[in-house]
């Protein structure tokens, strides 16, 4: 996405040059500042119930009626934790406190100017209550997944990433880049078991 007009006088911006090098950022000269084009953040939790993680039916474009794991844009104010539990609960119907969200995963997607943190927890019970924005909330297996109606495919392999440690009880932090020359992830931290039931 590209910065246009100020948001604050509505002059057209051009790129801030500091000590004659351009800079990733805007510049308004009417305001006299700078005027920063800042990636979005997404904060996700993968919700584990046995082998099974729980996926919601989006309502709303983009991609109405695919499936997605829940999760959506930080609102301010917000710590990482308590967006991702808001998605949760807003989506899915399913209640957690942000403090049992596990850190799990962290990466930037660069072609659409988003950072995203995910999380994890484990559940009890498979009881959802879907949202205005969603259509049906189901906790699906590796295999009982719909991977041909996937909202996002071009995160699969982190799915698959959660599925597999799903599988082991081995749960890494992991770290990945996404930009349009291909896709990196590699585990920064490592611990065992899973997190505390519902």
């Amino acid at each position: 996405m590209t910065m246009n007009f100020c948001p604050q006088c509505g002059r057209a911006l051009e790129r801030h040059v500091v000590g004659g090098e351009p800079r990733q950022h805007w510049y308004c000269r009417a305001c006299n500042a700078p005027r920063h084009d800042f990636p979005m953040v997404v904060v996700t939790c993968f919700v584990a119930s046995g082998q099974r993680l729980l996926w919601m039916r989006r309502a709303l474009p983009p991609k109405a009626g695919y499936w997605a794991i829940p999760g959506g844009f930080l609102e301010s104010g917000e710590t990482l934790a308590e967006g991702a539990a808001r998605e949760l609960r807003e989506e899915t119907g399913v209640v957690l406190p942000a403090e049992r969200m596990q850190l799990y995963m962290t990466g930037t997607i660069t072609f659409i100017n988003q950072v995203y943190v995910a999380f994890r927890a484990t559940v009890d019970s498979e009881v959802t209550l879907a949202g205005s924005e969603t259509l049906e909330c189901a906790f699906f297996s590796r295999e009982e997944c719909p991977w041909g109606q996937v909202a996002y495919p071009e995160v699969n392999d982190s799915i698959e990433q959660a599925y597999r440690d799903l599988a082991t009880g081995e749960f890494a932090i992991w770290h990945s880049e996404m930009t349009e020359r291909g896709y990196q992830r590699r585990a920064v931290a490592q611990e065992s078991g899973s997190v505390r039931g519902a």
